[in-house]
């Protein structure tokens, strides 16, 4: 912790934010380094004479401008390159590397399916599917996706559905089409990095609420929407990211039944939703009216379709369509008119049943080898918890040194949420089951090692 003691007579305003611009100067003239923590909260009011108060909210509003990182347990340090959201990109293996990083699709032959609605596409007027189209997709386009989900047990109607560039691209219309910038968002205390990244961009103030293994608690929530007023709650309520959590039918009914109450709208992040082979009913089915479901098929087709879907609720669709217009017109009309033809042709279902059974045998992989961690069936990911004294970041780095890849459950730490010693396993991004086994078995031997020591245990 750096004992820093700023001036704040150069600067005018309210004391908060007199320090604010302190805090800001600091960083622009180097006084203060990325990853440099700061004095705590009490320390500093000591240091300058204010209340505790006064630092707290300096501190939250440096941190809402992106000066600052904040984790509860950890302190608030100078944000940097090091930020857990500047390392969420793809990593590729190579023949020493094992990556069980990032949510990928099982490598499966997808060309051998795409090849042949390719054909098909060139011997039509493909001019038609060349311009500029609709931002919401053809009526008969999106009538056809709304079949396909009505057979998934998903309840939606043409007029509300709305093409994306996959589901990240949704969580981004999400918050444009509501008027989420600046606002506060609820969302998981672990949360999806690519989620967190865009409400970053738009300083939105996340708050990370408390969860068990369903996922969301409700009187969390119920107690955040009773002392704070949000726009928006993000979850995924199957196979949640990074916990792999299901939410049970009676945890959805109470979720949807304090949003009511409170009046909050609810972002539903259904990517994994079809991944299991008996889904519950989503929360867009229990309360369509407030509920903005997100779908794709990037995991459970290909990746590189980019297609993905929203279903608005019918008072946002004009806001959803000015946010597609603004942030890129349209999905290419011949990109959907592909996904339409996986969907038309039911080529998705076998993609996902071969999925499901490469991931079973990595689930029973995992169970022998790492019994301790968290999966469920369907799930491209497990959740690892790990013993005293480990830390995630020292596990990660840990791993890492022996060519393993694994996210940190600081990656998904949401707001000042204070993140459980654990990391996130991709079991769907190693090219084989071999790949799988040899980088479980890596872990494992780390495990049965000695731990670092923790100085301040």
């Amino acid at each position: 912790m750096t004992i820093w003691t700023p001036d704040l007579t150069p600067f005018e305003g309210p004391l908060y934010l007199k320090l604010v611009k302190a805090i800001e100067q600091a960083i622009s003239t180097g006084i203060l380094s990325p990853e440099t923590r700061l004095p705590t909260h009490r320390a500093l009011a000591d240091k300058l004479g204010v209340t505790v108060g006064t630092v707290t909210r300096a501190y939250t509003e440096a941190e809402r401008r992106g000066l600052l990182a904040a984790r509860v347990g950890h302190g608030t340090w100078v944000r940097g390159a090091a930020d857990p959201a500047n390392e969420w990109v793809i990593r590729n293996e190579d023949s020493q590397r094992i990556e069980l990083w990032q949510n990928l699709p099982v490598q499966l032959d997808r060309g051998a399916i795409i090849r042949p609605l390719l054909t098909d596409l060139a011997q039509r007027d493909l001019n038609s599917l060349l311009g500029y189209d609709k931002e919401a997709g053809r009526p008969a386009q999106r009538q056809l996706f709304v079949d396909w989900l009505a057979e998934q047990g998903i309840t939606a109607s043409e007029d509300r559905l709305l093409f994306s560039h996959g589901a990240q691209h949704g969580i981004m219309l999400a918050l444009l089409a509501t008027g989420c910038v600046g606002e506060t968002l609820f969302c998981e205390g672990l949360s999806y990095p690519g989620m967190l990244g865009n409400a970053r961009q738009l300083k939105n103030q996340v708050v990370g609420l408390a969860m068990d293994e369903e996922g969301l608690l409700p009187e969390a929530l119920d107690a955040a929407c009773r002392t704070r007023r949000a726009k928006l709650l993000y979850l995924t309520p199957t196979l949640q990211n990074p916990t792999t959590a299901t939410m049970s039918l009676a945890r959805r009914d109470a979720i949807v039944a304090i949003a009511r109450r409170h009046d909050l709208l609810i972002v539903e992040d259904d990517v994994n939703g079809l991944l299991p082979e008996s889904a519950l009913p989503p929360l867009v089915n229990l309360a369509p009216e407030r509920v903005i479901y997100l779908g794709s098929l990037a995991k459970i087709a290909c990746g590189g379709l980019r297609v993905g879907f929203v279903l608005s609720p019918p008072a946002l669709r004009n806001g959803f369509a000015q946010a597609m217009r603004l942030s890129s017109w349209m999905v290419s009309p011949l990109l959907i008119e592909l996904a339409c033809k996986l969907v038309s042709q039911r080529q998705i279902m076998p993609l996902i049943e071969h999925q499901r059974k490469i991931l079973a045998r990595r689930g029973e992989l995992l169970r022998h080898l790492l019994p301790g961690a968290r999966w469920q069936p369907g799930s491209m990911h497990a959740w690892l918890p790990l013993p005293e004294p480990w830390r995630s970041q020292e596990f990660a780095e840990a791993a890492n040194a022996l060519d393993v890849g694994v996210a940190s459950g600081e990656h998904f730490a949401a707001g000042q949420f204070a993140a459980p010693q654990g990391v996130r396993l991709s079991l769907s991004q190693p090219a084989t089951d071999a790949r799988v086994a040899e980088g479980l078995e890596r872990l494992a031997g780390l495990l049965r090692g000695t731990p670092p020591t923790n100085p301040l245990l």
